[in-house]
């Protein structure tokens, strides 16, 4: 099942991003805009900023996540943003190591995944229309309702996340059980993965996934 192999996946060593402070929600007025410097990445900002690469993507109208250059003026969350984001984190939290435990899954994957797609934030959706807090496609959503024997409301916290397990579950039978694979197919698609390999924007998730798994341990 998902557990064992989970855990049993490699330990990662050319993680690109700072995972160090991402419990670590500032406690101190949020600055309204930051001067990205030489060495920043986003996810190290967002980490330091309280909040999530998925929200300073969001509200700086960012397509690519991935890349951000010296010298750009970045907007960041209010404060009562960052506040409520923080606040209902806690509950996504535990709500998330719940669904991850039901299905047999190490709950710090689950939510290793889940940071890295919405920052814990049941309230986004993608440019691509991703939804929710495992970022999940409507048709994937209508398929996984038919895995899981019921339909699923992706603005539900509790279905959102149970689709992400579900999909995920699906993945891992589909390629034998290789962590990176499954990632690689939550990501980027299996089908692609198949005829195209691993983007290199595919092997920084992977690698930012792993290393924010063993933050959540």
């Amino acid at each position: 099942m998902g557990t064992a192999a989970a855990d049993r996946s490699p330990t990662v060593a050319r993680a690109v991003t700072t995972v160090a402070a991402v419990f670590a929600l500032t406690s101190g007025a949020a600055a309204s805009s930051y001067d990205v410097r030489p060495g920043d990445t986003l996810s190290g900002i967002a980490a330091r900023e309280g909040t999530s690469v998925a929200e300073l993507a969001r509200i700086n109208g960012l397509t690519d996540p991935d890349h951000v250059h010296a010298g750009t003026r970045l907007a960041l969350p209010q404060t009562d943003t960052v506040s409520g984001l923080a606040a209902e984190r806690d509950s996504i939290g535990e709500l998330i190591a719940d669904v991850a435990g039901e299905h047999g899954w190490s709950p710090a994957f689950v939510k290793a995944i889940a940071w890295q797609e919405s920052g814990w934030n049941n309230h986004r959706v993608s440019h691509a229309g991703a939804v929710g807090i495992m970022q999940v496609m409507p048709e994937t959503g209508r398929f996984v309702s038919r895995l899981h024997g019921r339909s699923l409301d992706l603005d539900d916290p509790r279905d959102n996340v149970t689709a992400g397990v579900v999909f995920l579950q699906h993945l891992w039978e589909l390629t034998d059980g290789d962590v990176e694979r499954t990632l690689a197919g939550y990501y980027q698609g299996i089908g692609s993965v198949r005829a195209n390999g691993m983007y290199p924007s595919t092997e920084r998730y992977i690698d930012n996934v792993l290393a924010l798994r063993e933050r959540f341990r």
